[in-house]
């Protein structure tokens, strides 16, 4: 398994680049890095909307959130694909995965971000509003970061998904980090089982620091509002 490793770890690392397409483990980590910071704005959009005092908006932007979290990512990632080129023509593979990421893992930030908002206590927004700031200034300077504070652990646990969700990019043909290994599982052939052991324990040692990190986070950032919060995004 070892000399795999040793033998094609530049393909592994980084695809054929330069002279191909960047791939393998820093395509996974490009597509999880930039679909978090993605996903982020576009999380906070949807909650705003979640929270919005005008009913209708509220309930239309609920019914995206429940399509998003109800369909398996992978249909999405099917729909976008066939989607997208018809919107712009010749877009690329990983183009595809990262709207597909973006919207998917926004809904449930979303979620998240209501939830650690929903933990404060409702007189800080109350005071706000006392002071004379508008609903807008009083949930960007006053609530929102308050509410950072109790969103950090989930917001790690969320980037852990997004590098495993990368991997979906290799039904489509993205060259990220599962796609290399099959690719090298085609070309040894009979080196099947040593090739995903490798793969697997690819992902364990990126995934297992980030969840510890998180539990770290949770710990020492997390205020007593924090299992409010925990409970209220799993919802």
């Amino acid at each position: 398994m070892w000399e795999i490793l040793e033998t094609y770890w530049v393909q592994l690392l980084i695809g054929y680049y330069p002279d191909g397409p960047l791939g393998g483990l820093a395509m996974t980590l490009i597509l999880a890095f930039a679909g978090l910071l993605l996903a982020m704005p576009a999380g906070l959009t949807v909650c705003l909307g979640l929270i919005s005092p005008w009913k209708p908006l509220a309930r239309c932007v609920e019914l995206f959130v429940f399509y998003m979290r109800s369909v398996p990512l992978i249909v999405h990632l099917l729909w976008v694909y066939f989607l997208l080129p018809l919107v712009i023509k010749g877009a690329p593979l990983w183009l595809v995965v990262l709207v597909v990421m973006t919207l998917f893992n926004g809904a449930y930030l979303s979620q998240t971000i209501r939830a650690g908002i929903e933990a404060l206590p409702k007189g800080q927004y109350e005071a706000a509003r006392s002071l004379g700031l508008p609903h807008g200034r009083a949930m960007r300077h006053v609530i929102l970061p308050q509410a950072l504070r109790n969103m950090l652990p989930s917001i790690v646990s969320q980037f852990v998904l997004l590098i495993k969700e990368t991997a979906l990019g290799s039904v489509i043909g993205l060259h990220e980090m599962t796609l290399e290994f099959m690719g090298l599982n085609d070309t040894l052939g009979d080196k099947a089982i040593p090739i995903f052991t490798l793969l697997g324990i690819s992902y364990f040692a990126l995934c297992y620091p980030l969840t510890l990190l998180g539990r770290y986070v949770e710990r020492r950032f997390a205020g007593p509002s924090r299992g409010t919060t925990s409970a209220s995004a799993q919802a």
